[in-house]
């Protein structure tokens, strides 16, 4: 039989506890090569002979060679946990990097794998970072070599249903040729199953099913949605119920939250604002929140804000003769005039 290397075994027998060590992110994101648990991945072993130091190789199922890249696995991770909020989904991705990590382990060491699939279920409502999870999964699954390219393909029901019956497959076996690699993200999945005589979709839901299967170890796919229609649309296919184990939450947004958006996005994008506006603004959110109105759009509605914002900004400087280069980037208390009454309306419509 075999000899494993000691490090190996230690992280074999170590209890779940451990590996799990640090998994909920409290406060402020450990900074790479840092040593702090939600970075650094438990795969990597330095005593371990087979270790090199960046790149190292993984033989998937399908027999490519897969690279095993610690500091992109390091720089993905920090980015996650530098994301505002969204603590549940962070606490989740964690957990199923810890899996990938020892599924990469066992591949690079050729022992039998698991049969667990990186197929996932993200429930929550619009604009709270269910894309943006989809994109940095498929590049933690890359960097451990587990998918051969980690690039994500959105995709909805227009994408997948046909024309006329015999189409659909065809397009749908066309968008897992396009993900081939990668992750396939399908929003709102659940329009494939409004109707219950609509044939098209049922005939995409069966290729789909399929297709998770068939290249299992070729394309990730993440279906999205609210959480009530997207439980509906699982149980409507025993295939799908079967395809998808794992369900990662997506919380609304606070209004401490919200407001940490608005001034990450204003910062970004080289704006500044005075602490009249900052104040305004806070209590704005706080207001907005309280009321339940931002609970549907979430970052959308932070977006659809600084919109309004700029608009007026843009209307308060066109007035000014001779503009200074500080006042072009500065905004003020005055740029939130109308904001929050458009941000009301376009929720009632």
């Amino acid at each position: 039989m075999t000899s494993l290397s000691e490090p190996f075994k230690r992280r074999m027998l170590a209890p779940i506890e451990t590996l799990l060590k640090g998994a909920i992110d409290e406060g402020t994101p450990s900074r790479p090569n840092s040593g702090g648990r939600n970075i650094e991945p438990p795969i990597f072993d330095e005593e371990d002979p087979t270790f090199e130091s960046n790149h190292s190789y993984a033989p998937a199922r399908s027999g490519h060679v897969g690279k095993v890249d610690k500091e992109a696995y390091e720089q993905t991770l920090y980015r996650m946990n530098g994301l505002i909020g969204l603590q549940s989904a962070k606490q989740s991705i964690r957990r199923l990097s810890d899996f990938a990590c020892i599924e990469s382990e066992r591949r690079r060491l050729k022992l039998p794998l698991s049969e667990i699939t990186f197929h996932c279920v993200f429930t929550g409502a619009p604009g709270t970072g269910k894309t943006s999870f989809a994109r940095l999964l498929g590049k933690l699954l890359h960097s451990l070599g587990l998918l051969e390219s980690g690039h994500t393909i959105e995709v909805s029901k227009s994408d997948l249903v046909g024309g006329y019956l015999g189409q659909t497959p065809l397009k749908v076996k066309k968008v897992f040729d396009h993900a081939d690699g990668g992750v396939l993200f399908l929003d709102e999945a659940y329009s494939l199953t409004h109707d219950d005589q609509d044939l098209y979709g049922k005939e995409a839901i069966d290729m789909i099913v399929k297709l998770m299967e068939d290249r299992r170890d070729r394309v990730v796919v993440i279906v999205a949605g609210y959480p009530k229609q997207m439980r509906e649309f699982i149980a409507s296919n025993p295939g799908l119920r079967s395809r998808f184990s794992r369900t990662i939450f997506f919380d609304n947004f606070d209004a401490e939250e919200l407001y940490s958006i608005e001034k990450q996005m204003i910062r970004s994008s080289g704006f500044d604002g005075s602490d009249g506006f900052f104040l305004r603004s806070e209590l704005m959110w706080q207001k907005l929140y309280e009321q339940r109105l931002t609970h549907g759009s979430n970052a959308r509605l932070v977006r659809s804000a600084m919109d309004i914002i700029l608009e007026n900004q843009a209307a308060r400087l066109n007035r000014i003769p001779r503009k200074k280069r500080h006042e072009l980037c500065e905004l003020i208390a005055d740029d939130l005039d109308g904001v929050e009454t458009q941000l009301r309306w376009n929720h009632d419509d």
